[in-house]
């Protein structure tokens, strides 16, 4: 891959370059398709990587037959960064929701980058605690309320994280089944089909091939509160 003059191989570098790029300098290309694993809750935590395009999902084994959905990682964000200590096992599965690329960096190697570069140090403790702090927020939000009320608080967070204006309301680019639904709420597919069906006619969400578009985010706002 080509780099850009800011050290990112994307055409359009993300916000976060700055930061990302001295974890790229070293690290090698990756490419995955949806539904592959990255990587299993409980493997050896050996790499840390920069998700250049796409989306994954990091998910834990839960009593059941579906695993709870603890967060979605878009397009600039880093993950794996329990890497940057020895003997650590991951917290989680990651696992791909759409195709996509990035770059990973082999433990070695990031332990290396962190000698050169010691503020890294913070930023990688800083993000570990954001992801602890979020997994025991979801954990919590999974526990509460109605499935209106959990299913429009995700959709509402996903519109501030990667939403785009739409004539319509916010687009969001992000294609879920109502099984990922299903698991970022923590109920049955049955009824994320009822209630997707629902919001659908009443013109509060519109779901399209490529994502779907929150018309009314007030109603969501209400459901949600």
């Amino acid at each position: 891959m080509t780099r850009s003059a800011a050290g990112c191989p994307c055409a359009f570098p993300c916000e976060n370059v700055g930061t990302n790029q001295a974890f790229m300098s070293d690290a090698e290309p990756f490419r995955f398709r949806r539904g592959d694993v990255i990587w299993e809750q409980g493997q050896e935590a050996d790499w840390v990587a920069v998700i250049c395009t796409g989306h994954v999902k990091l998910t834990r084994r839960w009593p059941g037959d579906r695993d709870p959905i603890l967060s979605l990682v878009h397009r600039g964000q880093l993950i794996g960064e329990e890497a940057a200590l020895n003997g650590m096992t991951r917290a989680a599965n990651c696992i791909a929701l759409t195709r996509g690329k990035g770059f990973r960096l082999a433990q070695d190697d990031l332990q290396a980058l962190l000698k050169r570069r010691p503020e890294l140090n913070s930023h990688l403790l800083r993000m570990a605690c954001d992801r602890v702090e979020a997994f025991s927020q979801r954990m919590e939000e999974l526990a509460q309320g109605s499935v209106e009320h959990r299913l429009a608080r995700v959709l509402l967070r996903m519109g501030q994280e990667v939403g785009l204006p739409d004539a319509r309301g916010t687009f969001v680019p992000l294609r879920l089944t109502r099984g990922d639904l299903a698991d970022l709420v923590g109920c049955r597919v049955e009824t994320t089909i009822r209630v997707m069906t629902r919001w659908q006619r009443e013109g509060i969400v519109e779901t399209q091939r490529e994502g779907f578009v929150l018309c009314d985010p007030a109603e969501l706002q209400d459901a949600a509160a």
